[in-house]
């Protein structure tokens, strides 16, 4: 079904207000400096916004980077499959960020430009660090690539255009809005894709009954009694219990040790405000996730009484092919721009991470005359590195699932290296080098691979084995002859 002129005009103009509020932050970042800026006043300009950062702006960028065009596609399908149990893993993020604000910010903030910086400072070497940047950013990029394409699914959908074409589109409008404004761009536009994929979401309660001729509570009241409203199975509560721990240590893994996320708080005026946001996030997390839970559990009625599209490749498409259906002209508009916001607010704050991380921990000794050009270079690069990813993603089913076990398989050992260097430092004396971040990813995603091909246990558990078989593989390097006691004892 083609756009109507009302649709266009909704997504022109949301990618004219992007553009507007990046030039508008890039202005603010110029105004604030002065011309002769040292290369890594530079860098902390681009990468942490000169740690200016306010909570709503923290608050509102780790939503829109966390939530995802994923959330517009995975969150549904995931509802319309099974029920509301994936709220689980939101419960479990509650006390993880709770840990991240009162035990983990509190030692970075304000000691180095990533967090891989802040674990090799106690001894460890660049080849330790550079190592760790390597691992974070390869795992990173698969997992964004798979949020990438999801985005592409609505957006080729709607405007009748190649999976392909659409994520170049995507990815194209990205690269260039970053380079206009950094990390204080990155958090601003955040803020208004972040409300603009909300409306998104409450449009759809909205829609949906109108379209079934019921009513919301009607429709809700049918999925309740079929038990798509369910989160806790009394009967069986393994389920609960492992997606409440999984949830955890996953979150940890991720909002905790993870640049993408950790820029975000490091990067904040004060460090209370950095940890008010991260805890208060989490609220919001689950908020944003039962509304699009929502989304799915009306769409499994709808098609109760209502035929299935034909040759629709997975649940994944059951949600853009309802809006292209039946959504009016101009809301179509619409939930497209919600679709872009939700997709370029990931893709925007990823790279940003990741360009952060390849100039200060994988590729330090570049001329840092030329901080500004490799920022160029670096995102030009990763951003073709995600693309490839998404679109080899377009051969699989179930991207929301396949999405977070991406980084489940890498994120234990992380998070192992981060709390053995920087929370339990004084009980962990080993160098931070190529045996020791090698050893505890290579151990880590052993125990992954153990219990998720041979035990065949919940894949929630995924992070758990990482991190201890890790950790316990760093204790035991830390009591070995090979380690050596650092420098201050």
């Amino acid at each position: 079904m083609d756009f109507q002129f009302i649709d266009w005009i909704f997504i022109i103009g949301y990618i004219v207000v992007v553009f507007g509020i990046a030039i508008k932050a890039g202005k603010q970042m110029d105004e604030s400096h002065n011309k002769d800026r040292t290369p890594r006043e530079i860098a902390e300009e681009k990468y942490l916004a000169n740690r200016s950062l306010t909570f709503f702006e923290s608050l509102c960028s780790i939503i829109g980077t966390e939530v995802s065009a994923l959330t517009f596609v995975g969150v549904p399908a995931y509802a319309f499959n099974k029920d509301f149990s994936f709220v689980q893993i939101y419960m479990g993020a509650i006390a993880a960020r709770f840990v991240i604000a009162t035990v983990f910010l509190p030692r970075v903030y304000n000691k180095g430009l990533t967090i891989y910086e802040v674990m090799a400072q106690d001894f460890g070497l660049p080849s330790g660090q550079r190592a760790v940047g390597i691992f974070y950013s390869m795992s990173k990029v698969v997992s964004v690539g798979v949020r990438l394409f999801s985005g592409s699914i609505m957006l080729a959908t709607f405007t009748n255009t190649s999976i392909t074409t659409a994520l170049i589109a995507v990815t194209f409008m990205t690269l260039i809005y970053i380079q206009l404004g950094g990390l204080k761009a990155v958090a601003q536009t955040d803020m208004f894709q972040m409300s603009l994929f909300i409306i998104g979401g409450a449009l759809a309660h909205y829609l949906i009954p109108k379209v079934a001729g019921s009513t919301w509570g009607d429709m809700m009241t049918i999925a309740q009694a079929s038990g798509k409203t369910q989160i806790l199975n009394f009967e069986n509560p393994w389920p609960f219990i492992f997606g409440i721990m999984g949830g955890f240590l996953f979150d940890m893994s991720t909002h905790g040790v993870d640049q993408d996320f950790a820029q975000r708080l490091t990067a904040n005026k004060t460090l209370k405000s950095g940890q008010m946001a991260i805890f208060f996030s989490s609220f919001l997390s689950i908020s944003v996730g039962l509304l699009f839970l929502g989304v799915g559990a009306l769409l499994w009625v709808f098609y109760q009484s209502h035929p299935m599209p034909p040759n629709l490749p997975g649940a994944d498409y059951l949600f853009p092919h309802f809006i292209v259906t039946y959504f009016p002209v101009g809301m179509k508009g619409i939930m497209v721009a919600g679709v872009l916001a939700a997709t370029m607010s990931v893709l925007d704050s990823t790279i940003n991470a990741l360009c952060a991380t390849m100039y200060n921990d994988i590729l330090p000794n570049r001329d840092k005359l030329k901080t500004e050009f490799w920022s160029l270079i670096d995102s030009i690069i990763l951003g073709v590195a995600i693309l490839s990813i998404a679109i080899l993603s377009s051969k699989f089913d179930g991207l929301l699932l396949l999405g977070l076990k991406a980084q489940s398989w890498t994120g234990g050992s992380l998070l192992a290296l981060f709390v053995s260097k920087v929370v339990l430092k004084k009980s962990f004396h080993y160098r931070l080098d190529l045996v020791s971040v090698v050893g505890a990813y290579a151990v880590g995603m052993t125990g992954v691979f153990m219990n998720t091909k041979v035990l065949m246990w919940d894949w929630n558990l995924n992070v758990y084995w990482g991190f201890l078989l890790s950790i316990l593989y760093l204790k035991i390097l830390s009591m070995s002859k090979y380690a050596s006691k650092p420098a201050h004892g």
